[in-house]
């Protein structure tokens, strides 16, 4: 029978990832600010949206003034339907969960860093909504917080690249590939992904959309390799 997760395991897990979520934050407070945001519509944005890389998007899109506000929403959309296929991967994990619970918690909640942390520890321990619902309102918060602060300190970094903090989206999703690294083929389809999405971002009008294209053209051809279940060597 598999462990019980319990708050410590929550904030252990959450608590890097609350570190580095309040610094891009702080980023995104400080880079909506110089798009014309109010600190209260910034943080507005967050409090209701929690959705990092589409928030980005949306405020680089709102500060260049190319697009309209539909073409921004379609956008987004774009950017977050990754978290359909997240919600499909962890749903199995909950099956037992009342929809009253789950849907609130993956309305919210459910962003790349909580679902990686559900998909590592539910290999190990038994899946739990409360740990989800925990670890997610941490990350929540030191993300809200974050966008809080920058919003205050946006006339004080005029070049928030000069102090290395556009790295720290880098380096979290980084640290998320160490946790859900588990076989040889995972390298080699992130390799590809990457490789795809550099070309892509080359042609007109593609743009951050190229991030999505390649994660599913990658996904999809690693998947119908037929060598994949001989390639899926166990990473330890």
């Amino acid at each position: 029978m598999k462990p019980q997760l319990q708050f410590r395991d929550a904030f252990q897990d959450a608590l890097p990832i609350v570190i580095s979520g309040f610094v891009f934050g702080l980023v995104f407070g400080v880079l909506a600010s110089k798009a014309g945001l109010s600190p209260l519509a910034a943080t507005l944005m967050s409090l209701m949206v929690f959705a990092g890389a589409s928030q980005f998007v949306a405020v680089e899109q709102w500060h260049s003034g190319q697009l309209s506000l539909v073409a921004i929403v379609l956008t987004t959309l774009l950017v977050n339907l990754r978290h359909l296929l997240m919600s499909l991967s962890l749903r199995p994990a909950f099956r037992k969960e009342p929809k009253r619970k789950l849907i609130p918690a993956f309305s919210l909640l459910l962003i790349d860093e909580t679902w990686a942390l559900a998909e590592h520890r539910f290999k190990k321990s038994a899946p739990s909504l409360r740990y989800f619902v925990q670890a997610g309102l941490l990350i929540y918060f030191g993300w809200v917080g974050g966008t809080l602060l920058g919003t205050q300190l946006g006339s004080h970094i005029p070049r928030p690249a000069d102090f290395g903090l556009d790295f720290t989206f880098v380096a979290m999703f980084l640290s998320l590939m160490v946790l859900l690294w588990q076989r040889s083929l995972d390298f080699f389809t992130w390799l590809l992904s990457g490789v795809i999405a550099f070309y892509a971002a080359q042609l007109p009008g593609i743009g951050q959309a190229s991030v999505v294209i390649a994660a599913i053209i990658a996904s999809a051809l690693v998947a119908a390799l037929p060598q994949a279940g001989q390639l899926g060597i166990d990473h330890e």
